[in-house]
């Protein structure tokens, strides 16, 4: 009897399941990829089995909650009123330009008035541009195409041409609390922040929409006059408080509270001589501290603002480097010749074009942790750009942007979206 239970026994156990058709232990394998757009469609070509796991929704839902942070894929400008990419990593990994742009009236239907579409912030994989002609503004995500339109409130259309804004995912707070990673949130709500200085000597105003509820929440209003203009560079989102550059203002920023829907001036050290192009907000530390990075060629400072426990912000210098040594390029180089053209906060890096006496502009990412560079290859002669980021493994994606022929605006003030639409397709090659 104890031999035919033995035998029982041994008809029924499993045979070992080798290494790699464990998905437990493959999944494990294909998380410790590059974050980057052909890891996992590269390895979805070792088998069958390999591809339907990398497929798989709840795969991919562990890939940004693995990998935390994002790639740069690219940056974005806004010439003529065209909303152009440039891809930012290489081969394979390089995504055409024509995948993520968007060409409103590209057709020519519509010449003059949509040169007046203005990019104005790119976060969370989201870009966020603005038509003061229709009194409104587009949302739109470059992996998927979807774009939804919304309506810029009437008592604020006014403050538009002295206007500058912000999105962000609305999912787990700005900071991406209770689970969520930002740079897959394509299925997150989001909200839409609008700034304007108005004239100077005026209190500075700002709404928020939500795309939960649909509409705009109400006016606030700065408590003292605001000396400077809002830039049009972009904002800097630290920890739950979004900030803007003031032109015409020798020692302040614009800062808007999210949780205590306040907005205030908040004093910065004054910085002579130095050109606003060569200075960015970035996030100074992981404890919501906002710094700035200042570029005056060859050197490069990074400075930090302190509250201390009664409420007293000071500026510290934190750290000066040669950025001639970092960036590999003769330090006789004109300060004016080098400027910071943009910041990912996701990634904590600056994006610096420096033109040589060669005539060759030289465009560099540089990591601030590390203060590492690469240099970017492409045709980088924009002012500004906006990094995007995003945990983006390729596939299809359709460009639509609504005809303005076709837009009418609801009685609660919000968009009314037609069936019609302009539509481009975006070339997958």
């Amino acid at each position: 009897m104890a031999d035919d239970g033995g035998d029982e026994m041994a008809l029924h156990t499993s045979p070992t399941v080798p290494p790699l058709e464990d998905d437990d232990l493959l999944s494990e394998i294909l998380l410790r990829l590059p974050p980057l757009p052909s890891s996992l469609p590269r390895a979805s070509l070792v088998s069958k089995h390999w591809g339907r796991l990398a497929a798989s929704a709840a795969f991919r839902r562990r890939v940004p909650a693995h990998h935390r942070k994002p790639p740069v894929l690219g940056l974005f400008h806004n010439p003529a009123g065209e909303l152009l990419f440039t891809p930012a990593l290489a081969p394979p990994d390089r995504i055409p330009r024509e995948r993520f742009s968007l060409y409103p009236g590209g057709d020519g239907s519509y010449p003059d008035p949509f040169d007046c579409w203005s990019l104005l912030a790119c976060r969370h994989g989201r870009v966020l541009i603005a038509s003061s002609w229709w009194r409104l503004l587009l949302v739109f995500d470059p992996v998927s195409g979807d774009r939804r339109r919304v309506a810029v409130p009437p008592d604020f259309v006014d403050y538009m041409f002295t206007a500058n804004g912000a999105m962000l995912c609305a999912a787990g707070g700005a900071s991406g609390a209770a689970g969520h990673v930002h740079g897959d949130c394509l299925s997150s709500p989001f909200k839409v922040v609008l700034v304007s200085t108005r004239w100077r000597q005026r209190p500075a105003v700002a709404r928020v929409y939500s795309s939960e509820t649909g509409l705009w929440g109400d006016l606030v209003e700065a408590a003292e006059p605001c000396a400077g203009m809002v830039s049009r560079l972009p904002g800097t989102l630290v920890g739950n408080s979004l900030y803007w550059w003031l032109n015409e203002s020798d020692d302040g920023m614009l800062e808007f509270d999210l949780d205590t829907r306040t907005l205030a001036v908040v004093k910065r050290p004054p910085f002579e001589g130095v050109h606003g192009t060569r200075i960015r907000i970035i996030k100074a530390d992981e404890d919501g501290g906002v710094g700035l990075a200042v570029l005056s060629y060859p050197s490069f400072q990074i400075w930090r603002r302190r509250v201390d426990s009664c409420g007293v912000a000071t500026w510290v210098l934190h750290a000066t480097v040669r950025m001639d040594k970092i960036l590999g390029l003769p330090s006789e180089i004109e300060a004016g010749r080098a400027a910071i053209r943009g910041y990912a906060e996701d990634a904590d890096a600056v994006f610096i074009s420096v033109n040589n006496t060669d005539c060759r502009n030289y465009f560099f990412v540089v990591q601030l942790d590390s203060m590492q560079s690469t240099e970017l290859c492409g045709n980088f002669l924009g002012n500004s750009y906006h990094p995007f980021t995003n945990f983006y493994t390729g596939g299809p994606s359709m460009c639509q942007l609504p005809a303005p022929a076709n837009y009418v605006q609801g009685p609660d003030g919000a968009a009314d979206d037609s069936d019609r639409s302009l539509m481009c397709s975006c070339d997958l090659s």
